[in-house]
């Protein structure tokens, strides 16, 4: 077979979908007529599908011939696990890639079915269980090693769960010993043991459970794991599973004897739960004569201490008991009972330390150090360093040796980048065009069409960028498709955006230098990347650059020169308050909180179009149900480091959705907030209060951080959150509880007058309703400790009729220490 006709043949059995053809063409063919088509079948997929329709009747087909082309292990499993690739090899059959594979009989199939698993996707999502199927094919037909990675585990789950007959697949199933254990190690596989099953008592879960019954091992594994399982703690929704599957196997007294330790500590640091079904388990165990007075006498304690009244109470009922039983221990449970425990300590102030934002490091010297960090960039690093380091790195070597460049970026290019929305898609388009790569793919051309060619944007371009991206990433994205655009039409030497520092503040001096450059040297900055660099610019600015600045001739330079002689351009922020749709949606997922509170921008007149684009927010009637993500929040603050209420903005619906939605992500911006500089408006104490209510414990640590730092910085306006969080909460949307305590957090790290002014102005609103919200005991609570610390001098009014109202409760009786203190 002659190699050029050969691979000639090849691609046109793949341009037809001709199966049968390309597995008969790789029989005839040798290993090096093999290897001489790969080049050509690789290259071609990696190529836009121009149609694609075409492209997915011809997948079946591509696949095929690169398994039956590559030569090795690593390169058929890059080569399926590229980009669209990906996708289409949740549509095809196994069948044809190992009868290509049988032909050749490599000796790397083992290898090959343990890359693969290893690139299935952890989040599943649409057709991956065909993906799954290829590599259950690969690793049977191999015999290698079981993968016991969480992707396959997952993959296995779902391939049982949906068999016609699931306690025959998951008995005959040649993984069912080795992943067994697996569903215990992995922390992300609850919601997919979580499933609600028919009531015929079909499925995953049923099957496993009536496995165990029949085999002691298996029983035995299932009973030690859930309980590993819940030690390591997460999420409720990632620890469902395991306590339901916990409470069906009704693990007997003489099981939970030998893990009552476990069980002990789940009393300790499980959520409410999980503490509720070990302290069952544990009282079993006692009833049953088999547990230590010792371990009881622990166990009372930690429950005793714990805030949910339902365990206090069952640890109440059954000390109780225990005292009938075994009389020798009356003194000791009337002293657990009796409260008599240590009164929690009074925080201290301290004080606060004041954020301070890092250098950004020293820019990448060489393409081999661009080479790491861009790989590191696209195996998920998108921290501020890594992404501007990367693009200003792209820019230099394009200018300075464009061949070295385009080898590396070539590489790159191609490689799976994950799900980072448009943004991956710009980034691609930079790595394409920084290759030189053959010819201008579609999207190229498309993002080429935005640009006028003097390298200006309209404001309508960049809604285009945008995309279905929320929020700040539109200032990334579009500097991107700038970049990919001007790289080849007009490259320059060095960004003006690169910031000095990690949170992306770029210094004025060191932007002078950079424009004073680009005058000697002839040439005129980008007109994104050049937005991009004044946005970062702080607000207060050294006179001497002033007056350099005013002598700078170019367009750039006298930008620069406005734009630091006169006063910032900032939007005005108008607080909207947003309710429920009163017509009920048929979706259950279309659900809206009965009351949100947003903020609305209206950008500074005369504004450029990215400032336009950014600054200009609209918020309507009615809170949105899907609120969206806040990618990389990072990023978010890095592009306005001196706008943190645009910033707020932005974000509000998200942040917002954490507390009254309960969804979760994206906190960490709060933390950001502290080291960004500009007005502190409605837009951050909203921010800050539902970043304080979040569900998420991680979220509510982030909003912790933030207050943290803008109470060292002085920036704190504790009256406008503790107004919204006392406000919102009074209207049910936001959980007491939770943000009580994430204030005591920030009390013992030393904002106690700050946390003190947070509780006096939160307070108002919950103590004028008729019935008291949960939690607002605790809160009160918080405000006694808070008060003896820092010296508080008067109480508001409403807080004052509640110490003077009458009732014994915990609520009445605290404000009344509170009354009592101030009289002091």
């Amino acid at each position: 077979m002659n190699a050029t006709a050969g691979v000639e043949e090849l691609r046109r059995a793949v341009e037809a979908g001709d199966v049968a053809a390309v597995v008969g063409w790789v029989r005839r063919a040798d290993e090096k007529q093999r290897r001489a088509a790969f080049a050509d079948v690789a290259a071609a997929a990696r190529r836009q599908p121009e149609e694609w329709h075409a492209w997915r009747r011809q997948a079946q087909a591509r696949i095929v011939a690169l398994v039956g082309c590559a030569s090795t292990a690593k390169k058929a499993s890059a080569a399926l696990n590229r980009s669209q690739m990906r996708w289409t090899l949740r549509e095809t059959h196994p069948g044809p890639v190992l009868e290509a594979l049988r032909v050749r009989q490599v000796p790397w199939l083992g290898e090959f079915a343990q890359l693969m698993a290893d690139r299935l996707p952890v989040d599943g999502g649409w057709g991956w269980s065909g993906h799954w199927r290829h590599v259950d094919a690969l690793v049977r037909e191999s015999g290698c090693a079981v993968p016991t990675g969480e992707a396959f585990v997952a993959g296995w789950i779902d391939a049982m769960r949906d068999a016609s007959d699931p306690d025959a697949a998951l008995r005959d199933s040649p993984y069912t010993a080795a992943l067994i254990p697996m569903m215990f190690t992995h922390d992300g596989l609850g919601p997919r043991l979580d499933y609600l099953y028919e009531n015929d008592a079909r499925g995953f879960m049923p099957a496993l459970l009536r496995l165990g019954a029949g085999d002691a091992a298996v029983r035995r594994q299932l009973v030690e794991g859930c309980r590993s399982r819940l030690l390591r703690g997460g999420k409720p929704s990632a620890l469902r599973a395991y306590t339901r599957m916990h409470e069906a196997l009704a693990v007997s007294a003489h099981e939970a004897a030998a893990g009552a330790g476990d069980y002990a500590r789940l009393v300790e640091a499980g959520n409410s739960t999980v503490a509720a079904m070990a302290q069952r388990v544990l009282r079993g165990v006692d009833e049953a004569g088999l547990l230590a007075w010792d371990t009881l006498r622990d166990v009372a304690e930690v429950a005793l201490a714990r805030p949910e009244k339902t365990l206090v109470k069952a640890q109440t009922t059954w000390l109780r008991q225990v005292a009938r039983r075994q009389p020798e221990h009356t003194a000791e449970i009337a002293t657990l009972l009796s409260g008599s425990a240590s009164p929690v300590p009074a925080p201290v102030p301290v004080a606060l330390p004041v954020p301070v934002p890092a250098p950004l490091g020293p820019p990448l010297g060489s393409v081999a150090e661009l080479a790491e960090e861009l790989a590191a960039l696209l195996a998920g690093d998108r921290s501020v360093p890594t992404v501007e380091r990367v693009l200003a790195g792209i820019a230099h070597w394009r200018v300075h040796d464009q061949e070295a460049l385009a080898k590396v970026a070539r590489r790159q290019a191609d490689d799976g980048m994950g799900w980072w929305g448009r943004t991956a898609e710009q980034m691609r388009e930079v790595l394409l065009t920084a290759a030189v790569a053959g010819g201008r793919s579609d999207p190229w051309r498309q993002l080429a069409d935005l640009f006028r060619t003097d390298g200006a944007v309209h404001a309508k371009a960049l809604r285009k960028l945008r995309g279905n991206s929320s929020g700040l990433h539109l200032v990334l994205a579009a500097r991107l498709a700038e970049m990919s655009v001007q790289l080849s039409r007009h490259p320059v030497p060095l960004l003006m955006a690169t910031p000095t520092h990690a949170n992306g503040r770029l210094e004025p001096v060191e932007l002078l230098r950079r424009l004073e450059r680009a005058e000697r040297d002839g040439w005129q900055p980008w007109a994104l990347d050049f937005e991009q660099a004044l946005l970062r610019l702080p607000r207060e600015t050294d006179p001497r650059v002033v007056t350099a600045a005013l002598r700078l001739r170019s367009p750039a330079g006298a930008a620069f020169a406005r734009w630091i002689s006169g006063p910032v351009p900032d939007p005005v922020s108008l607080r909207r308050e947003q309710h429920a749709d009163r017509k009920p949606s048929s979706q259950c997922w279309e659900h809206q909180p009965a009351v949100r509170r947003v903020v609305a921008l209206k950008p500074p007149e005369h504004a450029s179009p990215l400032v336009q684009e950014v600054m200009t927010i609209v918020r309507y009637d009615h809170p949105t149900w899907a609120a969206g993500h806040l990618e990389e929040p990072q990023l978010w603050a890095a592009a306005l480091p001196s706008h943190r209420e645009v910033v707020a903005a932005s974000a509000l619906p998200i942040l917002a959705a954490n507390a009254d939605l309960d969804t979760e992500g994206g906190g960490l911006l709060l933390a950001h907030l502290a080291e960004c500089g500009g007005p502190v408006g409605p837009a951050v104490a909203l921010a800050l209060a539902y970043g304080l209510a979040a569900r998420s414990a991680t979220d509510r640590i982030a909003a912790v951080d933030g207050l943290l730092g803008l109470a060292a910085t002085g920036d704190l306006d504790t009256a406008a959150v503790g107004r919204e969080l006392g406000e919102l909460a009074a209207a049910g949307v936001l959980k007491v509880n939770r943000f009580a305590s994430a204030l005591d957090e920030a009390a013992s790290a030393g904002a106690v007058g700050e946390v003190w002014r947070l509780a006096m102005a939160a307070l108002p609103p919950l103590t004028a309703l008729d019935k008291a919200r949960p939690g607002t005991a605790d809160l009160m609570s918080l405000a006694v400790r808070c008060g003896r610390s820092s010296g508080a001098t008067r109480l508001p009014p409403e807080v004052a009729a509640l110490a003077a109202r009458g009732g014994s409760s915990r609520l009445v009786g605290q404000a009344r220490e509170l009354q009592a203190l101030i009289a002091v």
